[in-house]
């Protein structure tokens, strides 16, 4: 046929022989009831050019019934992406260009371009966008015409890269649905070819559209008892009266929670990060703190066949408390926070990035830390920043806690911001429509745990003060999303109160209401000594689950609860686990569900997986 299937890191494209028979299919074969070209479409293509390129290269055209004329064509060129059409007559084009120097890097990228009205947007990893005038033809008859796949129906012009999607949504823009996500093997699978009908309406044509995904489909009297699929949603939909009702839904449910393995780790392990390296795959990383302080820590790489992690990489490490994974650009860097060195909170942490040819990660950058414990990353207006929670200094507790910013020129990090924290555990990021966020937990200032935490909100390139919350003994912050509201949970580990000395005290969720501008609580999860918060999703339902990591209670039992709307949430399962001072979910390549949590007391972390129905 000409199309090698191209598989990497989990992500199939296809590569098509320049030398091979075209590859395209009559029009009227996806346009079965119109024969005219919707004026309101999105098409959204994920693509990679292994070799930058000068020529004209094409991700799709419709040739007229001429096979000559383009009548809309999707172009590659140099560092452009050209959106062309025909004309009033055949005679003459039209053309939007967009340009962006990513084209030619060799990485994936997924363009969303929509067209409405007179506008053509075009959206690059939902990450930057670029709206330009646009006159769209009142009428475009595609009788006879031909849809090609990475050509323009002649050898010369042919694509020669990978292409790994390329869907055709008539009637909406899908940016909305697709984003936020910043990466390319997290779109959606849109659900088969839209169908769409058409009758004509004095002398123009009205398409109505109807589309397997919700797109923007209305649900009048015209369509009443139609079904739809929606496989982003899983939810089998009808139309009834004027809304669509879900009748049945194909999302995973989670069932219950088996054993499925252990991890051995050097020691205790502190934390855990499981992250994907483009191109290798599933990677978990456990933060280990034994009897010898300058203990490695060992990251670890999942193997698909056996369902396992194995070792891959040992990395230095001085009393290891925490892992952060994240990327700039297309470099993937790991960033490890060194508590203390011997006696002293004084330590130097490091960031690690990922090295292509050796596929290891190598030294990049050491910062000076006092007694860190978490690192955490985040971009604002295209600029990336790290901070770091500084626990304690030579001085006690209270110590600053620094934001650092990349300064490309130098690829280093360079100090941005000083927060004046006490005892800081954890440090979380956030945004909330344009607001940026971040949550500092402060847990204990020498004397008592019982403090105010500080959320901090970005104004005028800084952070300055928005919220203060009292917390006892605070170690992690955890925002999440649920259905379009904005929360952040907080575990309490430590009540130190004269009246009350105890492990034994509750966590607090809040939530954002944005009629007064602030988080107000919402609800209190039992909780022994939490260090850990751990909101992770199974489908269409939400989860949570805290880490118990006291000495006293070392036949804890983890409790899994759900989000069940008014209910807040609702424990529903119970996982017999010891002490532990972290959890980590994770969905695997083959749509398997798994938890592991970090053992706090000995060398075995357990894995569990979570099975579906």
């Amino acid at each position: 046929t000409g199309v090698e299937i191209f598989k990497e890191g989990g992500v199939t494209g296809y590569r098509f022989d320049p030398e091979a028979r075209l590859l395209g299919v009559n029009a009227d074969v996806i346009m079965t009831s119109c024969n005219f070209f919707p004026r309101e479409f999105s098409l959204v293509v994920t693509f990679r050019r292994e070799i930058p390129r000068s020529e004209n290269e094409y991700l799709m055209t419709l040739v007229g019934q001429d096979r000559h004329t383009v009548l809309v064509g999707l172009r590659l060129q140099r560092n452009s992406l050209n959106f062309e059409l025909v004309g009033r007559s055949l005679g003459e084009r039209r053309n939007v260009r967009y340009e962006d120097a990513r084209f030619n890097d060799g990485e994936w990228h997924t363009v969303v371009m929509a067209v409405a009205g007179s506008k053509v947007k075009f959206t690059i990893d939902c990450m930057t966008s670029s709206t330009s005038g646009l006159i769209f033809p009142q009428r475009m008859s595609t009788r006879g015409a031909r849809l090609h796949i990475a050509s323009r129906r002649k050898k010369r012009g042919r694509f020669t890269g990978v292409l790994r999607q390329l869907k055709f949504i008539a009637g909406s823009d899908v940016t909305r649905h697709l984003c936020p996500t910043s990466s390319h093997t997290s779109y959606p699978d849109w659900f088969g070819v839209q169908v769409y009908t058409s009758k004509i309406m004095t002398s123009e044509a009205t398409t109505k559209v109807v589309v397997d995904d919700d797109i923007t489909m209305t649900c009048t009297s015209d369509n009443k008892g139609q079904l739809m699929y929606r496989k982003q949603d899983g939810d089998v939909t009808m139309c009834q009266e004027d809304k669509w009702m879900t009748i049945a839904s194909t999302q995973p449910k989670l069932d219950y929670v088996i054993e499925h393995g252990s991890l051995l780790t050097k020691s205790k392990t502190l934390d855990i990060e499981v992250f994907e390296v483009a191109g290798e795959g599933t990677f978990l990383a456990a933060a280990n703190q034994g009897r010898d302080r300058n203990m490695a820590s060992t990251i670890y790489k999942w193997e698909s066949d056996t369902k396992r992690f194995v070792a891959y990489q040992d990395i230095a490490t001085e009393t290891a408390r925490h892992f952060e994974f994240f990327t700039i650009e297309s470099e993937q860097f790991l960033a490890v926070a060194n508590h203390e060195v011997g006696n002293s909170p004084t330590a130097v942490s490091a960031i690690y990035r990922w090295n292509h040819k050796r596929r290891r990660f190598v030294p990049h950058q050491f910062i000076r830390t006092f007694a860190a414990r978490n690192w955490e990353s985040f971009q604002v207006d295209g600029k990336f920043y790290l901070v770091v929670a500084n626990y304690a200094g030579d001085n006690g507790q209270k110590e600053t806690s620094w934001v650092y910013m990349w300064n490309p020129d130098h690829r280093a990090f360079i100090k941005y911001q000083a927060l004046q924290t006490i005892g800081a555990y954890d440090v979380e990021h956030f945004q909330i429509g344009a607001d940026h966020y971040l949550a500092v937990a402060n847990s204990f200032n020498g004397v008592k745990t019982k403090l105010d935490s500080v959320i901090y909100r970005w104004r005028h390139s800084n952070f300055v003060p928005f919220q203060y919350i009292e917390t006892f003994g605070a170690t992690d912050w955890e925002y999440f999303v649920i259905s379009g509201r904005h929360f952040i949970a907080v575990a309490n580990y430590y009540d130190n109160s004269p009246d009350r000395v105890t492990y034994v005290i509750n966590s607090f969720i809040f939530e954002f209401q944005e009629e007064i501008n602030q988080f107000v609580k919402i609800q209190e999860i039992p909780t022994q000594g939490a260090r850990d918060i751990e909101v992770f999703e199974v489908g269409s339902d939400s989860f949570l689950v805290s880490a118990s990591a006291s000495d006293e209670h070392r036949n804890h039992k983890s409790v899994i609860y759900r989000w069940q709307g008014m209910e807040h949430f609702v424990p529903v399962h119970t996982v017999p686990i010891g002490p532990c001072a972290d959890w980590e979910a994770f969905r695997t390549s083959r749509g398997e569900y798994y938890l592991v949590s970090a053992n706090v007391i000995s060398r075995t972390s357990a894995i569990m997986r979570m099975l579906t129905y």
